[in-house]
């Protein structure tokens, strides 16, 4: 193999067999609506609650009494950090009518189990808001009927724009002042029982706009994940006093996170943001430029503080929230279309309303088409030989199958790496463990993924089970992309070439080996053992079986020649391995991150190997997952499977021992970079935090 292998822009790019099975899988499926100038249309309906407010006495006059209503896991206050990191707000951000603040909104509540206290007496809950229109304010779902503290329904509201203290409050160049006249929140967080954390938001409707708060503020689908995503937050914390009332004035905080809604408790945003009871509803900003909101602010925890957020496949439907708030006014100008669905509850209405989503719209559909494409330009075949040697003066060339391989060895490589990466932590410790550490499974479980991505290419699925496929793609892809495809170039660039010449040598030399007499007098039965492990869910091991049963007597020689059987390869996929991409993504991949951008992209298309290594994990999931709905069995998965497992298994799993020797070095180098590149941080903060003369 050429020294310049790696650097060969000419190695793994699109091939005219490639662009082909891109056509024919693709657009033919993924995009067939849009090709023909239509994209695909679907609609959704949701049910929105509803009530109506009092606006009695609806002066501007701020309460003598108020509180904080925080909402937390088990008490723990939400400053999370050691260190608050939370600064002041410049009051011209907000107390200006152009100001970038000016529409978070300072929120006092009252609640229908304080209605015995007049409104001067009672202590009135504090909150924060945010407008998506001069009359619509966003804030948490437990703003708007409370659980915890059994305070139930909201009856009053007073909004603030500019709000900076009590004393501030009479100043209407500064300060401007609403009350609400109906809320609206979901059907999860009205109707369950303590409320789903999920779906606590609510939208507060106003009875006039605000005149000096035009800036009302975008919000988007939440993204799935994300790698050091500016997220912040800005409200009004009731934990800091300022002029003697506690909460009066606005504090924000921006912090590089990264972040997964599927690996994340109920899917919600999490973040290391110091927060406390009066931030509740704050907005969740995806950077501090743009000041687009993706999610809400609802939850404090042990060591994360929480968001509830927006559409995407476990999102809150923000639009159609927003549309029926929108339409809320008097309880004398209700709809006729509003059902009263609980007669306990005779203050409560609901109304549906149908919103129509493109598919040109949908973030995590785009990403999955994406991937798909540069997934299928490594060829989509399994050949029984994929190499071929070149003993020229030219080095090696590739055939025009090798791409389903190679990937196979780069999901390796990635995974080994995270887990790597989460087992050691340091660069010394990661040599030794890749030395010492044979990480069964992780090969098995690479060669099990590019089998289901195989079927998955090839297979015709009814459009309706594609369908089903699909919807469960896209979550997982989108979870795994911004980990994987930060790290995978590093890794890949230091162990493929490697790798591939230690194939190479393999499928050169190798022969058919005199098979040991006990090996040769092995049951089909032991031969299919699937060894010891973690403990399977049912439709894992479901699926286990099911592929076992699919191997002969020719399957269990194939591996003949190698010191493991095909029964421990399937097993160890599974019991030892699991779903490692989503482990590494979650763990060990995020130790890695920060190194990417000071080295130059390369120059060949290993991107595409990153991207068929996510694509071919998030397949093999969809199938453990759907395997009863779709009938696999019926057409023909694990056959196929099981084919896929004879043809590519011995020759890779000869190789997967030295891969994570390969790994080793490269993990220790990127973990070395972030241990300099810490240091020289903590250097320079050092140097700005040193004061002289005070």
């Amino acid at each position: 193999m050429s020294g310049g292998f790696i650097d060969n822009p000419e190695v793994l790019l699109e091939t005219a067999r490639a662009k082909q099975s891109l056509v024919d899988n693709t657009v033919t499926f993924y995009d067939k609506a849009s090709s023909t100038g239509s994209p695909q249309k679907t609609t959704k309906t949701t049910a929105v609650h509803f009530w109506y407010l009092n606006t009695d006495g609806a002066s501007n006059n701020t309460p003598h009494y108020s509180q904080s209503l925080g909402r937390v896991h088990d008490y723990t206050e939400a400053v999370v950090n050691s260190v608050d990191g939370r600064r002041e707000v410049d009051e011209k951000d907000y107390q200006k009518p152009d100001g970038k603040y000016r529409a978070i909104v300072k929120l006092f509540l009252l609640y229908e189990n304080q209605k015995t206290l007049r409104d001067d007496e009672a202590s009135w809950p504090m909150a924060t808001g945010w407008l998506v229109k001069e009359d619509i304010v966003v804030t948490a779902g437990h703003c708007a009927y409370d659980h915890s503290h059994n305070l139930g329904r909201l009856v009053k509201v007073k909004a603030y724009v500019g709000y900076r203290g009590r004393k501030t409050v009479g100043d209407s160049e500064r300060v401007e002042h609403q009350c609400g006249t109906a809320v609206a929140t979901t059907s999860g967080w009205i109707n369950t029982t303590g409320g789903e954390e999920a779906s606590d938001v609510s939208l507060i409707k106003l009875s006039k706009p605000f005149k000096t708060a035009g800036n009302c503020f975008k919000w988007t689908q939440t993204p799935i994940a994300q790698t050091a995503a500016g997220l912040g937050v800005v409200g009004y914390p009731g934990d800091i006093i300022d002029d003697g009332e506690r909460g009066a004035r606005m504090y924000e905080m921006f912090r590089n996170t990264d972040y997964n809604l599927q690996s994340s408790d109920l899917h919600m945003l999490e973040y290391k943001i110091d927060t406390y009871g009066g931030n509740s509803g704050s907005p969740v900003f995806n950077d501090k430029k743009s000041l687009t909101a993706i999610g809400v602010h609802v939850l404090g925890g042990y060591s994360r503080n929480s968001a509830s957020v927006f559409d995407g496949p476990w999102g809150n439907r923000f639009e159609a929230l927003k549309n029926i708030a929108s339409r809320l006014s008097t309880i004398e100008e209700k709809s006729k279309d509003a059902t009263n669905p609980d007669k306990d509850r005779p203050w409560l209405w609901m109304l549906h309303e149908t919103t129509t989503e493109s598919e040109d719209d949908d973030p995590v559909h785009l990403g999955l088409v994406d991937t798909t494409r540069k997934a299928l330009k490594l060829i989509a075949d399994i050949p029984g030989d994929i190499l071929n040697a070149d003993t020229s003066a030219l080095g090696l060339s590739f055939g025009p199958d090798a791409g389903p391989q190679i990937s196979i060895l780069a999901s390796t490589a990635i995974a080994a790496a995270g887990r790597l990466a989460a087992d050691s932590g340091n660069p010394s410790h990661a040599e030794a463990l890749a030395n010492s550490r044979p990480y069964d499974g992780i090969i098995g479980r690479a060669i099990l993924a590019e089998a289901a991505l195989q079927y998955h290419f090839k297979t015709k699925l009814s459009l309706k089970d594609r369908e089903k496929v699909t919807e469960f793609l896209g979550p997982v892809v989108a979870s795994l992309k911004p980990f994987v495809m930060n790290v995978a170039p590093r890794i890949l660039q230091g162990v493929l070439e490697p790798s591939m010449r230690l194939l190479l040598s393999h499928m050169i030399s190798e022969s058919k080996l005199d098979t040991d007499d006990v090996r040769k007098r092995r049951s089909l039965t032991a031969e299919k053992d699937t060894g010891l492990g973690r403990k399977l869910d049912d439709k894992e091991a479901a699926f286990v079986e099911a592929l076992l049963e699919r191997v002969g007597q020719s399957e269990a020689e194939s591996f003949y020649s190698t010191l493991t059987t095909i029964g421990d390869v399937i097993g160890s996929a599974f019991k030892k391995a699991g779903p490692i991409l989503n482990e590494a993504a979650r763990i060990g991949l995020p130790l890695l991150l920060g190194t990417e951008s000071d080295v130059a992209q390369p120059k060949t298309n290993l991107n595409a190997l990153a991207h068929r290594a996510i694509l071919a994990e998030a397949c093999l999931q969809a199938y453990v997952s759907l395997q009863d709905d779709l009938k696999l069995g019926e057409e023909g998965l694990f056959n196929a499977m099981a084919t896929s497992v004879k043809k590519m298994g011995p020759r890779l799993v000869k190789v997967a021992p030295f891969m994570v020797k390969f790994v080793g070095p490269v993990v220790a180098g990127l973990l070395r970079e972030m241990q300099d590149k810490r240091k020289e941080k903590e250097k320079r903060k050092e140097f700005l935090d040193f004061t002289y003369g005070k």
